[in-house]
């Protein structure tokens, strides 16, 4: 797992990257092979942001939460990361093709 963190108008701490680092192997029990989370941290007034983009083998997911605790936004962001991964999984693994149709008897 490649986890990139990148700040803009904050200044980086060890704290910080140690949390995110840590909440984001929560989500390393839903994919196998490659995963990628790119997290990008702002402060925009007084509001804390936290964005996170994952891409991995042929997915790409998203989320960002604003928050005025840092900490809270990376727990958001985490949850709503696994909100997503939860529910395509569920539709991955319910997915059925199409009914077979009967077979055309022939005209004799």
């Amino acid at each position: 797992m490649n986890v990139k963190i990148t700040y803009k108008h904050l200044s980086s701490t060890d704290g910080i990257d140690q949390v995110t680092l840590k909440k984001s192997e929560k989500l390393k029990k839903y994919f196998k092979g490659k995963l990628n989370l790119d997290w990008n941290f702002t402060v925009e007034k007084h509001a804390h942001v936290a964005h996170c983009h994952l891409t991995g083998d042929h997915i790409e997911f998203f989320a960002e939460a604003t928050t005025e605790n840092l900490y809270a936004a990376i727990d958001e962001v985490i949850h709503h990361l696994e909100r997503q991964v939860k529910r395509n999984k569920e539709q991955v693994r319910n997915h059925k093709g199409l009914p077979k149709a009967p077979p055309v008897p022939r005209a004799a």
